[in-house]
């Protein structure tokens, strides 16, 4: 590949952060944040985040820095530290999943490793960015203190940051820190959850100096107990440090993260449904425990990163970061597989095999250097953009062999014996690898007719390196001789983006546009070569209008994705997920209910597409909803002043547990209801918030996706109370 063609134009996004940068308020609709009248403000100059109260409205892309999320030619939500708070968030994706109707979690608080489907695609924690560096977040948990905004952008993530190490189609996660506000932060909480766990929360910060141009803020979080489920129990601790400097030209920020989380009794999961030649039985009730409650799983992750914005007297702009990511995550797991529907005239057999020990480590360093500017030739207005992205992944997996004999019980009264199966000694390396991602990219956009109609062109010239590390036993584990004995594969791709946008006012945006994603190629198994990257093609159409009091976006979109041989990693046939959104969000009666509704419909296709055991299949996805809707109300009481009513409600259409669709997984409704109450204690502020998740106990299968047409399933949690208090002083 030329590499000339490094300097053609990058990103597709960058109109969008020039004249619909900074949209002044009209009100909040959820996580929307409209604003009614515009200023013109140039695509260099981004905002400082030293207050809370601008994050709803504005996301960063990236290379292309802080955007107008309405007015961006892409999908993206927005959820701001409000939200979280309001819904006592334990995990995040809990609470992506619980609004956005696009997105499907995984795991989340019912199991250890998490993430989100979106758009049928899937999303792992460890490819969320931490603003604007990817890979940094949290490789398997998804904490929330230190989270002041997550951003969900539907689109191709090589876009915004480059090539994820181990690959990533169709969306992308971008976390903001919370900085130290101009009045200070100083919070403590307390929360009780079912069935027995307690946690304390504090948030404090101060700015200093005579225009308030340092900061420093600290969050923590300490939970623990049984869950509501019999026999699942959690030690979580999140703490997240940050100190700042905003200057009028310069703004340097510096993140320390933590967080570790222990469960016991975790990641219960029916492996391979794929493969059954029955249908899955009903779901047992949410408290069942499908696997012993001494198997314990530990996730420790520390993040530490500096980023900085410098604004030159040229109207252009360079920011940029650098980051080190260490996680472990350890323990043991047990595989459940059913046996059969029903026996004798019981349902639901299955063996739970010997538990496996494992340990995995992943060490992640990511840097970024980017430029923005804008000039003019004449009536036409070039916003400009320029990145280098830098991303580096060691992955040291390791795993021993099972330790015991399997046990067969039944999931409606699973019995286990009380004593230990595992053998954490047994742990041999398995795995070795080291992924790089370096790449380059830049962009145009034209502004025509006093820039309501937006047009970019732009493209990413992409690295993949990987080196294989041998298992190497006794006194050759050494670094040296892991260097020596590497073998080293390196592929490279172009891909172009393009966008186009008319944006007639602050109000409406009709847009589109072509993306691609890359993920590295797959590796044999038995070589470890590396095959070429996987290109995936998305193409969105969509419209978004603001009335004032509501709020309306419909889009339509298509993603194409390869597939690929297990055994040879040869690409060949393809998935395809063709789909239709529609959001609406409203403030009425003066503001005091929101209501929100959305609702995705999806049709996920494989066409000639390779299963796990390397036969051809064609037919529906596994373990993906038809349709996706989602409801919400808030409702500020006249009755008693700062008391807040609130309901949600999540559905989730049928799946089918096999591509062929002889099998169905059942479609099911989850409902919660909550309260909310502030009011003022002197000069201190008091909110009580409480809520009953899951209102009707409702008995389901949280059903997963691994890779090929692998199927999974989780059991639901069951109806889960929670009580919060916080004090502002």
């Amino acid at each position: 590949m030329n590499k000339k063609l490094a300097l053609m134009p990058l990103l597709i996004l960058s109109a969008f952060s020039s004249a619909a940068d900074n949209v002044p308020q009209h009100g909040e609709l959820g996580q929307v944040h409209v604003r009614a009248d515009a200023k013109r403000v140039k695509a260099a100059r981004s905002y400082s985040i030293a207050s809370d109260g601008d994050l709803r409205d504005r996301v960063n892309l990236g290379l292309l820095g802080k955007a107008n999320a309405f007015t961006a030619p892409i999908t993206v939500v927005n959820y701001d530290q409000k939200v979280l708070d309001d819904n006592a968030s334990r995990t995040l994706v809990d609470t992506v999943a619980k609004t956005d109707a696009s997105s499907m979690q995984f795991g989340g608080e019912s199991n250890t490793i998490q993430g989100v489907y979106v758009r049928g695609l899937q999303l792992d924690a460890r490819q969320f960015s931490v603003n604007g560096l990817a890979g940094l977040y949290s490789y398997y948990h998804t904490p929330t203190a230190g989270v002041a905004s997550a951003q969900l952008i539907k689109g191709a993530s090589s876009s915004t940051v480059g090539m994820d190490p181990e690959g990533a189609a169709g969306s992308s996660v971008n976390i903001e820190t919370k900085k130290a506000s101009d009045g200070g932060n100083r919070k403590i909480g307390l929360a009780v959850f079912s069935k027995n766990r307690t946690e304390g929360a504090i948030d404090v910060g101060q700015r200093f100096g005579e225009d308030k141009q340092f900061g420093i803020r600290f969050n923590g979080k300490i939970r623990q107990g049984e869950t509501a489920r019999k026999g699942y129990k959690e030690d979580n601790q999140e703490f997240a440090l940050n100190t700042d400097y905003r200057g009028e030209k310069l703004r340097l920020s510096f993140d320390s993260m933590y967080n570790h989380r222990n469960t016991e009794g975790g990641r219960a999961r029916v492996q391979d449904m794929q493969n059954l030649d029955f249908a899955m039985p009903s779901a047992p009730s949410g408290k069942t425990l499908l696997i012993p409650s001494w198997q314990e799983q530990t996730t420790k992750t520390a993040t530490n990163a500096v980023t900085f914005e410098y604004d030159t007297d040229y109207n252009t702009q360079f920011s940029g970061g650098l980051g080190y990511m260490e996680s472990v995550y350890k323990g043991s797991f047990t595989q459940v597989i059913m046996k059969n529907r029903a026996n004798g005239g019981h349902l639901g057999n299955y063996t739970a095999q010997a538990a496996q020990p494992f340990k995995f480590r992943s060490r992640t360093t990511s840097g970024n250097l980017k430029a923005r500017g804008e000039f003019e030739t004449g009536p036409v207005v070039h916003n400009w953009s320029a990145s280098y992205d830098y991303i580096k992944r060691h992955r040291d997996h390791d795993q021993g062999t099972r330790n015991g004999d399997a046990l067969d019980t039944n999931i409606y009264h699973p019995v286990f014996p009380a004593t230990h199966r595992d053998n954490p000694a047994n742990v041999q390396g398995t795995e070795h690898t080291t992924y790089e991602t370096p790449s380059l990219a830049v962009s145009d956009t034209l502004g025509f007719v006093n820039n309501t109609i937006r047009m970019t062109v732009g493209g990413r010239y992409q690295w993949v390196k990987q080196t294989a590390h041998p298992n190497l036993t006794g006194n050759a584990v050494t670094d040296a001789n892991r260097r020596h004995t590497a073998v080293k594969f390196s592929k490279k791709r172009f891909s172009p983006m393009f966008a186009a946008a008319w944006v007639p006012n602050t109000g409406m945006v009709v847009y589109g546009n072509y993306m691609q994603d890359l993920e590295p190629g797959a590796t044999n198994e038995d070589t470890g070569e590396m095959s070429k990257p996987r290109v995936s093609k998305q193409v969105e159409v969509g419209v978004r209008k603001n009335w004032g009091d509501a709020v309306i976006s419909l889009n339509a979109f298509q993603i194409v994705r390869p597939g690929y041989w297990r055994n040879t990693q040869e690409q060949h046939g393809k998935e395809i997920n063709r789909g239709i959104e529609f959001n609406a969000y409203a403030n009425l009666m003066g503001k005091t209910l929101r209501p929100s509704f959305g609702m995705m419909y999806l049709k996920a296709r494989l066409k000639d597409y390779p299963r796990y055991n390397n036969t051809l299949t064609n037919g529906n996805q596994v373990a993906s909803p038809r349709v996706i809707a989602k409801a919400g109300i808030e409702w500020d009481t006249p009755f008693v002043q700062g008391l807040t009513l609130k309901g949600n409600v999540q559905h989730y259409g049928k799946s089918f547990q096999d591509t062929e669709h002889r099998y169905k997984l059942p479609s099911y409704t989850l409902v919660d209801v909550g309260a909310r109450y502030k009011t003022k204690l002197g000069k201190n502020t008091l909110t009580v918030s409480s809520s009953v998740e899951n209102l009707f106990n409702k008995n389901y299968w949280q059903v997963q996706r691994g890779q090929y047409d692998r199927s999974f399933a989780v059991v639901g949690l069951p109806r889960t109370y929670w009580l919060k208090a916080e004090l502002d002083f």
